[in-house]
């Protein structure tokens, strides 16, 4: 049997794209945070009027079961210094990433909400937060070889 060339070529390429890489990190991966709006680490949280916490340093590791680990590392305005760990349901899809919790968070824990960015095998962009003065994105870059969980 013949196939007609339009169905021989859709088959080809359906072929070709399941035997590609994807565009999304190979799993477990750690990313770690570079800058937060192009502003190098350690880095003021935003460019907002009155006091605000200093972000030290921050991780994302992405499990091959759809969780990520969340670090962070705080100075707040008072000087005190927090760490902050959080497991998040993940989904990719190409290249968009959400990360977030289906749990609330209780009222005294120090927590994270949901975000969505973009993921490719080196880079994770997160949008943490928007704010009167625009969106509060975090830049991370891949950590090969690093798994916290």
């Amino acid at each position: 049997m013949r196939l007609p060339r339009q169905q021989a070529f859709v088959l080809l390429l359906v072929g070709a794209i399941g035997c590609s890489d994807s565009v999304g990190p190979k799993l477990p991966v750690t990313f770690n945070l570079v800058d937060i709006n192009g502003r190098a680490i350690p880095t003021f949280l935003a460019p907002t009027p009155g006091l605000t916490p200093t972000i030290l340093f921050a991780s994302v590791t992405l499990d091959n079961e759809g969780k990520a680990l969340w670090l962070e590392e705080r100075r707040e305005f008072d000087g005190t210094q927090t760490s902050i760990r959080n497991t998040f349901d993940y989904r990719i899809m190409f290249n968009r990433i959400e990360i977030g919790s289906n749990m609330p968070c209780p009222s005294n824990a120090n927590c994270i909400g949901a975000f969505t960015g973009e993921i490719s095998n080196e880079k994770l962009s997160l949008n943490i937060q928007s704010t009167d003065a625009g969106p509060i994105v975090y830049n991370f870059r891949t950590i090969f070889g690093l798994t916290p969980f």
